[in-house]
């Protein structure tokens, strides 16, 4: 593909992802910040050195203190995506 039509494939995609709504790239998942911060900070930690880069036992068991702290903000983040009171309502109509 040359680079010209390479450009016309580009606008055309561009366009369509425009009428069909937005782009994964264009507007990132809720909490998504949070969740790399918590995997850059597992592996840049001692723990992935220490243990042959073992990813889940570090994020898991291994972390240190400002992991952890990221990892409980991540978890506060995704918590807060539902809406517990609605979810057991005494008035259900099923």
């Amino acid at each position: 593909m040359q680079e010209s039509e390479k450009g016309t494939f580009y606008k055309v995609i561009e366009k369509l992802d425009s009428w069909l709504g937005p782009g994964k790239l264009k507007y990132k998942p809720a909490c998504y910040d949070l969740k790399d911060m918590f995997i850059e900070c597992v592996i840049e930690s001692d723990c992935m050195k220490q243990h042959n880069n073992n990813f889940q036992f570090c994020a898991t068991q291994g972390v240190n203190q400002e992991c952890k702290a990221i990892r409980h903000d991540w978890y506060l983040c995704r918590k807060s995506q539902v809406d517990w009171t609605k979810h057991f309502s005494k008035d259900d109509p099923r």
